[in-house]
């Protein structure tokens, strides 16, 4: 079932009496597992982990608190079953067999990090028509969803605003809640919340700091991007991480300085590399700053400072330190 039509049923007060509410962005299985629990008007019980499905089966076919009415549900919330996924086969296909008898008065909400698309027990909740991918919002899903939060709040942020918001604070939904909250408050009787803002009161992602990092390299400001380097590892970053981060952001602005070259457009290199829009002209900009030649010299500067660490005939602070220096 798509996101769009949940909504539609919920709003309708139309419920299943079987949800499955997967993928990688738990603030939207966290979101709607709330929206579905608002329309249940129910008694709850909530299981975490791998529970007996015998201890599942048992809630959902107790009877209310309140007797039976078509506005009172027994609502069964289970979280990280690992029923979906390898390792409970028995278990999975018990409870796969049960989804078709769960009671008129019941509904299950399956709030699973980790599935098997492959199992009888998804595709018979699949089948259903219970089962919700959770994936992160495409990039401008992700702008409209920005844009309507601060509007709800009275504030107004422009589209610019909004692309440095996420290139600042990365694009899980529960930090990015977290940062343009903080981004309202901060703002006071500010009716517009700017990119100054975002500066003054926003943490920056690892990978915000490695593009600050890369740029300060690439405009020929050596200090600059040790400061930054030094900062983060005060705050505890990996050396080995960071390096990894410097490699991944300079192999994107050389494949995006390729593609340019070729005459490829922006919207095609973001599609090429599922990358966002604004990460693209971001990567092309920076890319201005250096050769093509510089980035592959680049790049090898990495792999030897890389093997270098491992082999450990460096440190990794120092390591990453001196490549820093040198590219």
């Amino acid at each position: 079932m798509e996101q769009k039509k949940l909504k539609t049923e919920l709003a309708n007060g139309e419920l299943r009496n079987l949800y499955l509410l997967f993928g990688e962005e738990r603030f939207l299985i966290a979101h709607y597992a709330n929206e579905i629990e608002k329309h249940c008007q129910s008694d709850k019980v909530v299981f975490e982990g791998a529970v007996p499905i015998g201890e599942i089966i048992m809630a959902a076919e107790t009877v209310p608190f309140s007797g039976f009415s078509e506005s009172t549900k027994r609502l069964i919330v289970v979280r990280d079953s690992k029923l979906f996924a390898s390792g409970r086969k028995v278990d999975s296909e018990e409870m796969a067999d049960y989804l078709a008898k769960i009671p008129a008065e019941t509904v299950i909400i399956f709030a699973e990090s980790e599935v098997d698309r492959r199992t009888k027990l998804f595709k018979k909740a699949a089948t259903l028509g219970g089962a919700i991918d959770c994936s992160p919002l495409p990039p401008q899903d992700l702008s409209k969803w920005i844009t309507r939060l601060v509007k709800e709040k009275g504030k107004t942020i422009p589209p610019a605003t909004v692309n440095t918001l996420l290139r600042t604070c990365g694009n899980n939904m529960s930090n990015l809640s977290n940062e343009t909250n903080k981004l309202i408050h901060y703002c006071g009787k500010n009716k517009e919340i700017t990119e100054q803002d975002i500066t003054e009161i926003c943490t920056p992602t690892l990978e915000s700091r490695i593009f600050d990092l890369t740029k300060a390299v690439g405009a020929g400001r050596p200090s600059d991007a040790l400061k930054i380097y030094r900062d983060m590892l005060i705050l505890k970053e990996s050396p080995i991480m960071i390096l990894t981060m410097i490699i991944r952001q300079l192999r994107i602005i050389l494949l995006c300085k390729c593609h340019s070259e070729k005459g490829t457009s922006k919207a095609h290199i973001a599609k090429e590399l599922n990358i966002r829009d604004f990460v693209i002209s971001e990567a092309l900009s920076h890319g201005r700053r250096f050769t093509t030649s510089k980035l592959i010299a680049a790049l090898r500067n990495c792999q030897d400072t890389d093997v270098r660490i491992k082999t450990g005939l460096i440190t990794p602070e120092t390591g990453v330190e001196m490549l820093i220096i040198v590219i």
